[in-house]
């Protein structure tokens, strides 16, 4: 039912509209809305903590970035088992090596950068429009599993359905997703390389849709699940097959075969993260029907 609840913010009060389930508890939350006390106050916009919470969110992506191109150089350097057995497959030498380029791309990680700084800009500095979604002000330290698998479903269903609709309207297609599609031999570095409209359409809408959507969640749920999603999205560019691919097979999940399969034919092979998604709706490919590919029995 929709509810209007007060939620503090420093000496700042103001209405947010939520939805919440009602007479039986959710994912691991007491039915009812929470009351205004039960919740860590989000700190003052003049304060320390605040400002910490602000360089972190400027500076963590980059970070993390570096720590995924880190990985890749480091496959490189181990000889791991490629993705490609053909020679014409070799990725490019700037898709390999030009990680700074990467890392300043303005679709790449300083989009997300950019969307955090227009939700804090605009909600919790200027009070203009309160943007922020709900899950981002509970500051409760608890990882809720349920709600975290329950982002990942609904971001991935998004996604998929995006994407269906950027390989199938080719309008869209041209003006969103093409030049990610100039890319026949991905890697890791050029992961997120593309038009800057297609970050935005394709990973931050519904990374933003997830968190209104999905109730009950909190800062440290929407942290790991956006953190485990950008190293996944990552991973599965890359050139090299990982130890986890063969598990991640098993579990139902995307790997990096299957994505893979994606740049060959790339009106298969939608979904990111759920294989069930592109099995659904008629999408799937196995990745052992591709002679271009290693065999997944050889990173076992």
């Amino acid at each position: 039912m929709n509810a209007t609840v007060m939620i503090e913010h420093g000496s700042l009060a103001r209405p947010l509209v939520s939805f919440y389930g009602s007479g039986i508890g959710f994912m691991g939350v007491e039915p009812g809305l929470p009351a205004e006390g039960n919740l860590p106050p989000l700190p003052p916009v003049l304060s320390l903590h605040f400002l910490a919470l602000v360089v972190m969110s400027m500076v963590g992506p980059y970070l993390f970035c570096c720590v995924t191109y880190a990985y890749h150089f480091s496959g490189l350097s181990k000889n791991r088992t490629k993705m490609r057995v053909n020679p014409q497959d070799v990725p490019k030498a700037e898709h390999r090596y030009n990680w700074r380029e990467a890392l300043a791309r303005p679709e790449g990680i300083t989009a997300v950068v950019a969307y955090i700084c227009i939700i804090i800009v605009l909600g919790p500095v200027l009070d203009i429009f309160d943007v922020v979604p709900f899950a981002i002000k509970d500051l409760t330290p608890a990882i809720k599993p349920l709600v975290l698998l329950a982002y990942f479903l609904t971001f991935d269903f998004v996604m998929w359905c995006i994407h269906f609709c950027q390989h199938y309207w080719p309008w869209l297609y041209h003006h969103t997703h093409d030049q990610h599609h100039l890319i026949k031999s991905p890697t890791i570095v050029v992961a997120l390389t593309g038009y800057l409209p297609d970050t935005c359409l394709l990973i931050i809408v519904p990374f933003h849709l997830t968190q209104c959507v999905v109730p009950c969640g909190n800062f440290v749920t929407v942290f790991a699940f956006a953190s485990i999603a950008l190293w996944h999205l990552h991973m599965i560019h890359s050139e090299f097959a990982h130890p986890w691919d063969p598990l991640l097979g098993k579990l139902g999940l995307v790997s990096t075969h299957d994505h893979h399969v994606h740049h060959l034919r790339p009106r298969k092979n939608l979904a990111h993260f759920f294989v069930m998604y592109d099995k659904m709706f008629g999408t799937y490919v196995d990745p052992a029907s591709l002679t271009q590919l290693c065999a997944r029995e050889k990173v076992m």
